[in-house]
């Protein structure tokens, strides 16, 4: 005879169940974290750093979170799927895609894959072939809202709307700190400038502060953003009393921050600039969001709310029957070898092509912005190299926009064995002119033979093209070009750079040296820009 079996959600068959399930969690866990431990790394890097997309790096934290709550909490309804063919179908594709993103990305989209963070797409679609895989369709479809939250760490759906938004706030914080100061004059605003300077006066001396964009509170609300998004989909209630709970919190953080600065203030009027910037810059502002955070998590019951549903709102009846514990009901996956195995390999291509990735870091920030800016050329010296600039064209306002620009500049060789080297830098807002007239047809247009194209990586994840083209029956030239974003103001732009060299030897001769000598090039720049110089 075979053991008693216990009260619902008890017994050795269960318990045993339950253990299998954590086991399998923290493996798929672990991979999922292994295959993407660079990507995630950027994000956390940022968090709590005074820029506008500081706390992306929630999004992965939430998204567990979130995951936990659907999974723990009874009550949710699920859809009956105990189908392996359909979990195969689902997460292999799925797994796939994910991979060929990470894998062909790079090579075939140079630094505009970094730029458009397109490894933060990949992401959610892998952690979800992974959760069709090892736990089936049916555990997929209850996580299908964390699993779609993990979109909200990519920066290129902020960036949509950022430049309005981060004026507003700058302004409206900018305007309370001027009238607080009125109240408080623990600062003094400078009339000159846009507003966002602040003279403190420390003892017999004084320093000035600046309230920039930044600093004005954006990062603390798109913060609180996420955490209300996440927060919502475990929130029982009525909807505008959700709305009515985010619009509080929003007004909670965005007060934090000015009295953040406000502390700012005081304490390097009483203490200095370099106690007020270096030792408490760095870790107030995230400790007040946290605050923040907690308070109006603490205050969710005073909205007439219920979170995770635990506790029932003020004269609601308790439930007539309680309803089946999702914890105990029977797995969709019994055994997951064959699915882990195939996690495992997808996992170590995945960090393989992830891990490559920090060669974007050389000319571009963590979340996608570049650091090279239009004039950074200008000044990318190569030692023992003169550079001096040429001429500008003004016909590029015909091809590439009547805000583009085409510059020409000519590194000296230090020896007359060498040949000189022509530097084009042609910039546009327009990143579809690029497509539109390329390289190749305007050596076609002056009737110049192409007689050699080639792809090349330059470093910094930079993918360049060769061209070697022939001017006259005697003279042929060879080129190295690539395409790449430039950080221009507030906003952004495109560069089209194009280095040309007199073809003295061989043509493939000729490649191997202009190439070597564009990656020169890059690395100068990114020595320039603040990245490593090895490329």
């Amino acid at each position: 005879m075979g053991r008693p079996a216990g009260p619902s959600g008890t017994g050795p068959g269960v318990s045993r169940e339950r253990h299998t399930l954590v086991l399998r969690t923290a493996i798929v866990a672990a991979l999922v974290v292994a295959a993407y431990q660079y990507s995630l790394s950027t994000l956390l890097g940022d968090l709590g750093q005074q820029t506008p997309l500081a706390y992306l790096g929630l999004v992965p934290l939430l998204s567990v979170l979130l995951m936990a709550g659907l999974l723990y909490l009874p009550g949710r309804s699920h859809v009956d799927i105990h189908d392996r063919y359909l979990d195969y179908m689902v997460g292999l594709p799925l797994l796939g895609v994910a991979l060929l993103i990470d894998t062909l990305g790079p090579a075939r989209l140079s630094t505009f894959f970094w730029l458009w963070r397109l490894d933060l797409v990949s992401f959610p679609l892998f952690v979800a072939g992974a959760i069709a895989l090892v736990f089936g369709t049916r555990m997929l479809w209850r996580l299908r809202l964390p699993v779609a939250f993990l979109l909200l760490a990519w920066p290129p759906i902020y960036t949509v709307f950022l430049n309005g938004l981060l004026n507003g706030v700058t302004n409206v914080t900018l305007g309370a700190l001027h009238a607080l100061m009125h109240v408080l004059p623990v600062a003094t605003p400078l009339t000159w400038g846009d507003g966002s300077l602040f003279q403190i006066n420390h003892g017999t001396s004084s320093f000035v502060l600046s309230v920039a964009s930044a600093c004005s509170g954006i990062d603390s609300v798109l913060g609180f953003l996420l955490v209300g998004a996440a927060a919502m989909a475990l929130v029982r209630g009525p909807r505008h009393l959700k709305l009515l709970w985010l619009a509080a919190g929003i007004a909670l953080i965005w007060s934090l921050d000015v009295v953040r600065l406000l502390l700012i203030f005081v304490t390097g009027r009483a203490w200095g600039q370099g106690f007020a910037i270096d030792v408490l810059h760095p870790f107030v502002g995230l400790l007040f969001f946290c605050l923040g955070v907690l308070a109006m998590i603490l205050l969710v019951p005073r909205f007439r709310l219920e979170l995770l549903g635990l506790g029932g709102r003020p004269g609601e009846a308790p439930p007539a029957a309680p309803r089946e514990d999702p914890r105990v009901r029977r797995p969709a996956v019994r055994r997951a070898r064959a699915p882990i195995a195939i996690l495992i390999a997808a996992a170590a291509v995945a960090a393989v092509a992830d891990t490559q990735m920090g060669v974007f870091e050389l000319l571009a920030q963590n979340l996608g912005p570049p650091r090279v800016q239009p004039l950074t050329l200008a000044n990318a010296r190569i030692s023992g190299w003169a550079l001096t600039f040429v001429t500008t064209y003004p016909s590029a306002k015909l091809e590439f926009g009547s805000d583009s620009s085409w510059d020409r500049y000519l590194y000296l060789p230090p020896s007359p064995d060498l040949s000189p080297v022509t530097l084009d830098v042609i910039s546009t807002p327009d990143l579809s002119t690029f497509g539109t007239y390329t390289v190749e047809d305007c050596y076609h247009f002056h009737d110049y033979p192409v007689l050699g194209l080639a792809t090349v990586t330059l470093g910094g994840g930079l993918i360049g093209h060769t061209v070697v083209y022939q001017v006259n029956p005697h003279e042929s030239w060879t080129a190295v070009y690539w395409e790449w974003p430039v950080t221009a103001g507030s906003g952004q732009t495109y560069q089209r750079v194009v280095l040309n060299e007199l073809t003295v030897s061989s043509a493939a001769a000729s490649e191997r040296e202009l190439t070597g000598f564009a990656r020169r090039v890059i690395a100068a720049t990114a020595h320039q820009v603040g990245g490593a110089t090895s490329t």
